[in-house]
């Protein structure tokens, strides 16, 4: 059914979807590495190893295919900042094979280049090949030229669509493969398919899972891999403990879905509720996960599903232009404890019983992890208000006291042996995360104003207090930090040494720390703390060199300083200026170009694609979401026609040059009025992206049709489409009751029912839909039932008597009605329908159509595709106040303002156009308009952008003016950029 064909239209509906999906074979198992790959990239039942270190995967999706590839060392970076050490990607089909047999592995394209980037940045890789992709991607990934292969099935055992997948492979494959981590690259595992409905995890439940098993490894696939996905959920690790001792492998979340992406930008209400979702995989016994999106990006060119348009920022916490969201600071802060407790999270067990009474607040909820590296303990405030909770320690004497905020887990730590002389007896206050420095060990701590910073330690030798250090008590080999938290926001430090290690604590409020970031050089890792962001850090000339950079909307930001294995500097601010940010470019004034001459009857369409009927998009190998339509008519008498074809989505009829209607084609029909004799019509077409295709599987010639599609019929009258209303429902007991036919309406038993609504609750059902179709005109010979959608089988009955049976959800079909004898009377309409998962039900409108029989309009001729928007001729000045028909080509200039220090990032809004697509400088910025509810405006790229002049041209469907078209400086997005550089004294 529709909605179950868009199963992401709301976070609700995608995971009950999936949740249906995923149980039907419920496996979130994981093959293992070959022998070459094990030393590696392996895994047992509670952790991942990588290169034979206990490692927790911190992993962020983000799709290349969606960035620039100038900007992929940008966003990368960001992201590594943030504690991520793995990026998740798609390698979508059409981006790589648009074209048949023509396959792009360069630029934007160039996947190989992309992981030598993932890889350089020290970060992992998880690799999604296919061959469906989902992503509310344009057709799901599948190539347009795939849908007119002669008995093509997608996602099955179908030799066709294997040849063709095995081909993608054979290309792509190899890049994914000699970039394996055993191989000097960043891929430690490969995703085989995307949400199947069938195989999840190591499930092969048919010949495709095998065939795409075995072609996978006898290209060489070494790493470890699944199919379809672990874990995918807005919530992954629900309600529930993560241990599984059935599974041989970690528990991992593939698509751990952050915010939606019907969503530009934060909501209030973001952070905190991803926050606690993802502390809960963290104390529950989770082995890591991947956050879809971290970083949405845009829907360039044509890329789009018909759910979106240009935008895929998706809320994320890196947002569309690379601005840095309260979200980011939020996986920030949860990265770098997983990260750095990696060695109890991936090698523990579920250790709660042994600590459920270290509070005996009943309020508050204690989970534990246990391992040979130590204990975690995390009290889980579910509440709306802050808890202060005494815990209980047995061997120790003091009171403790904490506070822990609405929705929090907050962690304690417990025994974690940091190094042979040196453990952590517990930690009461947040510890943020642990950087080794050499000898030196800093524990990042987070508390607020006034809440106790306490750390016990043991050591193995004697302790000795750092010069000038306070609140540090040693009793024996006890070591007790101790101390409050200023409300200055002043970084407070504690250190002692104990042998040749050294042990700082850095105390900050969680202000500064969300400024504080670990960086690594070739000779140690650095820890600078005090910049909103800290880019490429570097050493030169004696001195360290660092980009920083804090939001355009912020106040000024202060000096910085630096942590290294043996003390600290002042980091100052170089070139950091106070900046007014410009709102608006001025752009030049319109140049026009007719895109609708393709409607004049003279015109010349002798090299046009040819067939006797109309043909769907993309059949003439164009791969644009615009086609055109040309054919003959011949007209008898003056009068209105109406004329039926299938297809969708857009259409504007043009007879004789003059704009004639424009209509929705999948309305079945469209009212002319014409003149007597001979004309030439032009029908231009366009659609605002193709399904995704989500859960489907079986041929895609027929479904979410492009264009125009099949018999063209032209008849004197209409309209002759009506749509059924007064629908009617009443459950049956079992399957088997259709046998019995039709019960007897009584309104009394029978409901009113609404279509598209959900008549079983969301389980299997069996239930019967009736309705009324009126006596029909005394000439017809036939009447067709139109059903678009039904879900899942349906049997349809005229007046009791049965007249066809469907199998399947979310395919149209057809019943044909043709005794005249019926149809001059009201005849019962029932309809048996068989729900067997979710929702189920009548999910599209039904419709009758009694055009009976016409002429069929033949001779077509098609071309895809908008024209060439960098073409230099027959562009020509706009006049004020000119009417416009058909699509229209704008054309303008802008020049960008540069200034140093200041990142703006720029955006185009389309105010008072209708649909179409833009281009700056020949880069397609995606169509519009955006579908997410306001007006963002189509974000340009900053490698796009030149100094001097910039061109713009825009693409619009219905010739609407360009006149309040503006490029606005997106201010919330916009950045200032400074240097940090070495002080010359502390």
């Amino acid at each position: 059914m529709i909605k179950r064909l868009r199963l992401f239209l709301t976070v609700l509906v995608l995971l009950a979807c999936n949740v249906a999906v995923y149980s039907q074979s419920a496996n979130d198992h994981i093959f293992p590495a070959s022998p070459t790959a094990k030393p590696y990239i392996d895994f047992d039942s509670k952790g991942f190893l990588v290169n034979g270190k206990r490692t927790f995967l911190v992993s962020a999706g983000l799709e290349y295919a969606r960035v620039p590839h100038q900007l992929w060392y940008d966003r990368l970076l960001r992201l590594k900042r943030a504690g991520f050490n793995c990026a998740e990607i798609y390698t979508m089909w059409n981006f790589h094979e648009p074209q048949e047999g023509k396959f792009d592995f360069s630029g934007d394209h160039d996947l190989g280049a992309f992981l030598v980037q993932v890889k350089k940045l020290g970060m992992y890789a998880i690799v999604r090949v296919g061959p469906y992709y989902c992503a509310e991607w344009d057709n799901g990934g599948y190539p347009i030229w795939l849908k007119f292969k002669k008995g093509l099935r997608v996602r099955e055992d179908n030799a066709t669509f294997e040849q063709y997948a095995d081909r993608f492979f054979d290309k792509l494959l190899p890049i994914v493969f000699n970039n394996q981590i055993n191989k000097g690259g960043p891929v430690i595992m490969v995703q085989l398919e995307n949400e199947h409905p069938n195989g999840w995890g190591t499930i092969m439940p048919d010949n495709y899972f095998k065939r795409l098993q075995s072609k996978a490894l006898s290209l060489g696939l070494q790493v470890p891999y699944f199919f379809s996905g672990l874990h995918h959920s807005s919530d992954p690790a629900g309600d529930g403990a993560l241990d599984d001792p059935s599974r041989l492998n970690p528990w991992f979340s593939t698509e751990f879905w952050s915010v939606w992406y019907s969503q530009y930008g934060a909501k209030p209400t973001d952070a905190g509720v991803y926050d606690r979702r993802t502390w809960k995989i963290i104390a529950h016994g989770g082995n890591g996960y991947n956050y879809y999106m971290a970083h949405g990006g845009s829907n360039f060119g044509y890329t789009n599903n018909d759910e979106d348009a240009a935008s895929y920022d998706y809320g994320a916490a890196v947002g569309q232009a690379g601005d840095l969201r309260p979200l980011y600071y939020t996986f920030k802060r949860a990265a770098w404890f997983s990260r750095s407790f990696e060695e109890i999270l991936e090698n523990s067990t579920d250790a709660t019983a042994s600590f459920k009474n270290i509070t005996a607040d009943p309020t508050l909820k204690v989970t534990a992890r246990s391992g040979k590296a130590g204990d975690l303990v995390f009290l889980d405030n579910p509440g709306a208000t802050t808890l202060k909770a005494n815990l209980k320690i047995n061997e120790i004497n003091s009171n403790i006291r904490i506070s822990i905020g609405p929705g929090e887990i907050y962690p304690l730590v417990h025994n974690f042996y940091i190094n042979k002389d040196v453990t952590i007896d517990w930690a009461f206050t947040r510890i943020y995360g642990i950087v080794k420095q050499g000898n030196t060990t800093t524990i990042l701590v987070e508390a607020e104003q006034d809440e106790p910073v306490s750390l016990l330690f043991l050591v193995a030798g004697k302790a000795v207090i750092a010069q000038n250090a306070t609140n540090i008590k040693i009793a024996g080999n006890k070591v007790d930090v101790n101390g409050t938290m200023n409300g200055s926001g002043v970084l407070a430090e504690y250190s002692f040494t104990t042998g040749k290690q050294n042990i700082r604590v850095l105390a900050m409020n969680r202000s500064a720390m969300d400024k504080t970031w670990v960086t690594e050089t070739p000779s140690s890792d650095l820890i600078i703390s005090g910049a909103s962001y800290l880019g490429k850090v570097e050493f030169k000339n004696g001195k360290i060199l660092a980009d920083a950079e804090y939001p355009l909307t912020s106040k000024k930001e202060g000096p910085a300083r630096v942590y290294f294995e043996k003390g600290s500097t002042l980091l100052l601010n170089e070139n950091q200026k106070t900046l007014s940010a410009k709102a608006a470019i001025k752009l030049s004034p319109w140049e026009i170009k007719n895109a609708a001459v393709a409607a004049a009857s003279g015109y010349e369409d002798k090299k046009w694609f040819k067939s006797k009927s109309p043909l769907q998009m993309g059949a003439d190998g164009d791969l644009s979401p615009y086609a055109w339509y040309r054919t003959k008519l011949s007209i008898p008498e003056t009068g209105k026609y109406t004329m039926q074809v299938d297809g969708g989505d857009n259409a504007t009829a043009f007879i004789d040059g003059k704009r004639a209607a424009k209509w929705k084609i999948r309305d079945g029909e469209v009212s002319l009025n014409v003149k007597k004799g001979e004309h030439t019509l032009a029908i231009f077409t366009a659609h605002d992206g193709r399904d995704k295709l989500a859960a489907y599987l079986g041929p895609i010639d027929d479904v979410d049709k492009k264009g125009l599609s099949g018999n063209a019929v032209l008849k004197n009258g209409g309209p002759f489409i009506s749509t059924l209303t007064n629908w009617y429902f009443i459950k049956a007991a079992k399957v088997d009751d259709v046998k019995q036919g039709p019960p007897v309406f009584d309104t009394a038993q029978w409901k009113k029912y609404t279509i598209g609504a959900d008549a079983f609750g969301q389980k299997e059902g069996f239930g019967w839909f009736q309705t009324i179709i009126p006596a029909q005109r005394e000439d017809l010979t036939k009447l067709i039932l139109n059903f678009r959608s039904v879900d899942e089988n349906a049997t349809v009955f005229i007046n009791g008597e049965q007249l066809s049976h469907h199998e399947g959800w979310n395919t149209p079909f057809s019943v044909e009605v043709n005794d005249p004898t019926i149809l001059k009377k009201p005849m019962t309409l029932s309809v048996f329908i068989e729900n067997y998962s979710n929702e189920g039900g009548i999910d599209q409108p039904v419709k009758i159509n009694s055009i009976g029989d016409g002429t069929i309009l033949t001779g077509w001729k098609m071309r895809g595709g908008p024209d060439n928007p960098d073409e230099t001729i027959v562009w020509a000045k706009l006049v004020k106040n000119s009417s416009l028909g058909g699509p229209q080509f704008y054309r303008s200039q802008f020049t960008v303002p540069v200034i140093k220090g200041q990142h703006l990032i720029w955006r185009v809004h389309t105010n008072g156009l209708s649909y179409g697509s833009v281009w700056v400088n020949g880069h397609n910025l995606g169509r519009y308009p955006e579908k997410i509810g306001n007006d963002i405006g189509m974000y340009i790229p900053e490698c796009w952008l030149k100094p001097g002049i910039n061109k713009l041209v825009i693409y619009d469907e219905d010739g609407k003016r360009p006149d309040n078209v503006r490029i606005l400086s997106e201010q919330a997005a916009g950045r200032v950029t400074y240097k940090l550089v070495t002080s010359l004294k502390n």
